[in-house]
């Protein structure tokens, strides 16, 4: 039990990382966005054609697909799922070091089982990046097919946030 405790309690600080970064990263992305939007809208008054014959339809769009996706990014709540984590895993931690023995009591058994089920789960991608980067230090080493998955979904990632960030720079250049 001692080893599920430990596992759970690093996946789950994976995930409260995961969590507030994919915070920070959605409410920085509206915010450019938000103010691409307004600068638009401001630029179309002296230039009501700058990207192209459809600009009103366009900036319309944008502000109309801006709310939508503030909605979205606001029902997601990572700011309180990340506190929600946090929470969780330094509970895991407290009950991760009163396992002395190898053999749980009912009450340490009844603890994890009542923390586990207190916050939603860590994703499998949470606990496979703790077991990739702790670089030996685990008793479940993570497969080559693991680490592959973990370094292309971090490539992924970094890759789709470039992008988003980048799209509007792409847009002006392109008009």
């Amino acid at each position: 039990m001692k080893d599920s405790v430990w596992f759970t309690y690093k996946a789950r600080i994976q995930a409260a990382e995961r969590l507030s970064s994919n915070n920070f990263h959605s409410q920085a992305l509206l915010v450019w966005y938000a103010f691409f939007s307004a600068a638009l809208a401001i630029v179309t008054i002296r230039y009501p054609k700058i990207v192209g014959e459809d600009t009103d339809l366009f900036s319309a769009v944008l502000g109309v697909g801006l709310l939508v996706v503030s909605m979205f990014v606001t029902s997601q709540d990572f700011r309180g799922r990340a506190i929600s984590m946090r929470s969780n895993y330094i509970a895991l931690q407290l009950l991760y070091k009163s396992l002395a023995g190898n053999t749980p009591n009912l009450d340490q058994i009844t603890r994890y089982n009542e923390l586990l089920s207190s916050v939603e789960n860590h994703s499998e991608m949470d606990d496979k990046q703790f077991r990739v980067f702790q670089n030996g230090l685990t008793t479940r080493m993570p497969s080559r097919y693991e680490k592959i998955e973990v370094h292309a979904y971090m490539a992924l990632r970094a890759t789709t946030l470039t992008l988003l960030y980048a799209a509007p720079f792409a847009l002006v250049l392109l008009s």
